[in-house]
């Protein structure tokens, strides 16, 4: 007996070791948000604040030392983020992720991240710039983290080995989110393809030009073979299975002092990023004599992209301008390392890659490259590397990139003139870059290398690699882009749509639909005065003005005498519709439903089930369905499977009936209760949640019923399905408010909170804010940041 007591005590003692040992792990698996810390490199002391939503307040007496307390804070809340972005953008996944990522690791190493990062390192960077030293110091920061602080939770959970950030890392993570930006790996393959299995009939419904009649944003100053598209569908499943969010739009727009209630410019921006855990943006506010800068910083960039300082206020919305092209080369029958080009045949250059495989063997693979850029078809193991190779040339590795200059001089700026310089250094990815200031100028850029092309050039097909004729001509210079500055509207505003011509020239792009833009415009016309309330409500305005009218063009080739029961009900709920997408309306979950059976009734039979998906989750077809609704002559209303000549009323009718019966089924035979929070699902997933149970309730934040819409202000979009839930797939990273009467008084939101680690009270409080449209303050005056503060961390130079 007395054995089995001793074993039952050893037992319970090596239970409770377990259980105290994990839970010491568990707490350092805290951020440091009180306490002294010694940090090589340091010149002088620094206080971080931290205040109740864990915003970093950083006081330095130096710049070095404030962006090297910068890198340290920002590593202890996103290293798992940081890492996720650098290997992603190097082709470093299947390290630490297994086979299943090799492929996605073959396409980032052959799009040439990795070299554009290395030239510009190389070019850009010495040890006498301020731009390099400020860098350098955040990369310390980040560096003496990695070596000193606890590491995050999903290092030990995946096995990531502890490797120190570099310059390099930094300008790879630039290089993703510009390669985020690029709609064109997308769209111009599938375009191609419907060209070339369909015809130009079909092709000419699809809105890949300018569409007439649309808002657009003010200005003021050949042969192919199937397997030549497989390549495109596999790229296709590269991007949607990244376990990082995507960049994806944004909405911003500036009043002049004429146009708000407190005589002041007042600054609004709300990025649109695919929905993740952590959220993209890290809030931070630093000072020392001489600046403050108070901003929305990427993972592993120094310098804020959003943000503002005692002088100005600057924000981004992507432009959406065409700067990729794909090449179809014509390929040597008798050297397959050379392609044709004009008169001649060409060497290509063969570049060799290992790649590490996480419990398998090292992967061997070879890429080629032509004048026009990497050859995908070497790249996608399931396409035949000697046929019909594509080229894809892309401007941003054209070209070394001075994007983080440019964010430099934009956080350091104090006039508009210096703004316009640095948004002249932009190249890619094409950026709208916002601006207001204390003396009462507004402004918007469109910051981008703008390409000359032949008139003959359609840039979102394949082009022709040999002949020289679809070449790009050069570019057009910075002063013919388009731009405002203090225009007579008295406002400016953008999101993501087709700015207006310069000298007639319009900008080929990827750009989003109208509706948000069309609804900014409008509302901002509707009062001669705003406030910061009124830009609460505008921020989160979900009413679309354009669905309901797109609803009305399906409604009326519906017979309503035909209808009873809950067809009725739903025929008069959706008519009466203005376009709302509140969490208790009715009409959003008729609508959307609907709207995807029309388009499924019109593009699945000649497209196909896999290609009419990745079409139906581009801005393409948002851009597309709209003229078509109204277009009885449209050859894919025919369902080329059935041996009648369907019409378009033919198609709204059959769909219309699909939806009601879909709803009951799903939903219940009660109209009252098909509301819009029971199937618009916001969800923000962690890397490690996506596998589902146990680690989802873990890791994950949500699932939320929300309000918001496709194409909304309130953006909260999603891809269309069938389904009948609509899974929020992105939507506004952070929305911010700002009046230059009141710059103490600013206020924003995340959708999650600051913080990545999973045991921070930050992790997910901002939440339930960002879903019910509340706001929180951007702390920037000293004294009231030191009476709220809830940690103090104290950082010295280690002596």
């Amino acid at each position: 007996m007395k054995i089995f007591k001793k074993l039952l005590i050893y037992l319970v003692l090596i239970i409770v070791g377990f259980v105290v040992g994990g839970y010491i792990y568990l707490q350092t698996q805290k951020p440091d948000y009180d306490g002294k810390l010694n940090l090589e490199g340091l010149h002088d002391k620094v206080e971080v604040y931290f205040d109740e939503w864990g915003i970093p307040h950083i006081y330095a007496l130096n710049r070095h030392d404030a962006y090297l307390a910068l890198g340290y804070v920002h590593a202890q809340e996103r290293l798992f983020q940081m890492e996720m972005l650098r290997r992603v953008a190097s082709g470093r996944l299947a390290e630490i992720l297994g086979e299943d990522l090799v492929e996605t690791d073959k396409f980032f190493r052959s799009i040439g991240l990795k070299k554009a990062a290395k030239e510009t390192k190389n070019e850009y960077f010495n040890d006498y710039d301020s731009v390099p030293l400020a860098a350098k110091a955040y990369i310390d920061g980040v560096n003496q983290y990695i070596n000193n602080g606890s590491l995050p939770i999903e290092f030990l959970l995946i096995g990531i080995p502890k490797q120190e950030y570099t310059v390099e890392d930094m300008y790879m993570i630039i290089g993703y989110m510009a390669y985020t930006f690029e709609p064109g790996f997308k769209i111009d393959p599938l375009m191609a393809k419907v060209q070339k299995q369909l015809g130009d009939n079909y092709l000419k419904d699809f809105a890949i030009d300018y569409v007439a009649g649309t808002e657009k944003i003010p200005v003021h100053p050949k042969i192919e073979t199937e397997n030549e598209f497989a390549f495109a569908d596999k790229i296709n499943d590269i991007l949607e299975n990244l376990p990082i969010p995507l960049l994806v739009g944004s909405n911003s727009w500036v009043l002049s002092p004429e146009k708000s209630k407190s005589g002041k410019v007042i600054f609004s921006n709300d990025t649109h990023i695919g929905y993740a855990q952590p959220s993209v943006w890290y809030e931070a506010h630093i000072e020392y004599p001489g600046h403050s800068i108070y901003g929305n910083y990427l993972a592993g960039i120094p310098f804020a992209l959003l943000g503002h300082n005692k002088d100005i206020a600057w924000g981004l919305t992507m432009f959406e301008n065409d700067d990729l092209d794909m090449f179809r080369e014509k390929l040597n029958p008798e050297n397959p390392n050379q392609v044709w080009f004009k008169d001649r045949w060409e060497d290509l250059e063969i570049v060799n890659e290992t790649i590490k495989v996480k419990n398998g063997e090292d992967v061997e693979f070879q890429y080629k490259i032509s004048r026009h850029g990497p050859i995908m078809n070497d790249v996608i193991t399931s396409i035949g590397n000697n046929e019909a190779p594509v080229a894809v040339w892309w401007e941003y590795t054209q070209f070394k990139s001075r994007l983080i200059e440019s964010l430099y001089l934009i956080n350091y700026s104090t006039k508009v003139d210096e703004v316009a310089y640095a948004a002249s250094l932009i190249h890619a990815p094409g950026l709208n870059v916002m601006y207001g200031d204390k003396e009462g100028n507004i402004a918007w850029w469109a910051a981008a290398k703008l390409i000359k092309r032949a008139k003959h050039v359609n840039s979102k097909l394949i082009l022709d690699g040999a002949s020289g004729e679809d070449e790009f001509l050069g570019f057009y210079d910075f002063k013919d882009n388009p731009q405002s500055v203090n225009p007579p509207e008295g406002f400016i505003y953008s999101a993501n749509n087709q700015p207006d011509t310069i000298a007639g020239i319009l900008y080929p792009g990827y750009y989003a639909p109208q509706d948000r833009a069309k609804r900014i415009n409008d509302l901002l016309k509707t009062k001669d005065k705003w406030g910061i309330e009124d830009m609460k409500e505008m921020v989160t305005n979900s009413v679309s003005t354009l669905h309901p009218e797109e609803a009305k063009h399906i409604l009326e080739k519906i017979d309503k005498n035909s209808l009873e029961g809950n067809s009725l009900k739903a025929y008069e709920i959706l008519i009466e519709w203005k376009g709302d997408h509140q969490i208790d309306d009715i009409a959003p979950t008729v609508f959307y439903k609907l709207l995807y059976h029309v388009l499924e009734k019109t593009f699945l039979d000649e497209l196909g089930d896999y290609d009419f998906k990745k079409i139906a989750s581009t801005h393409l077809m948002e851009r597309t369905f709209p003229p078509l609704l109204e277009n009885d002559s449209s050859i894919w209303w025919d369902n080329v499977k059935t041996e009648e000549l369907e019409k378009r009323a033919d198609i709204f009718n059959m769909a219309y009936k699909q939806t009601i019966d879909e709803l009951e089924k799903q939903l219940g035979n009660n109209t009252d209760e098909w509301k819009w929070s029971k199937v618009h699902i916001l969800e923000h997933v962690h890397p490690i949640g996506r596998g589902g149970a146990p680690m989802d309730k873990i890791f994950n934040v949500g699932p939320f019923g929300v309000m918001g819409g496709n194409q909304t202000i309130n953006n909260i979009d999603f891809n269309f399905t069938g389904s009948g839930v609509y899974k929020a797939s992105y939507g506004p990273a952070i929305r911010i408010l700002l009046d230059f009467a009141d710059m103490d008084n600013s206020i924003s939101v995340l959708p999650t909170g600051q913080s990545g680690r999973f045991l921070s009270k930050h992790y997910d409080d901002q939440a339930e804010m960002y879903n019910t449209g509340k706001f929180r303050k951007q702390m920037t005056n000293r004294n009231e940041i030191i009476k709220k503060a809830e940690g103090k961390l104290e950082l010295a130079p280690n002596k």
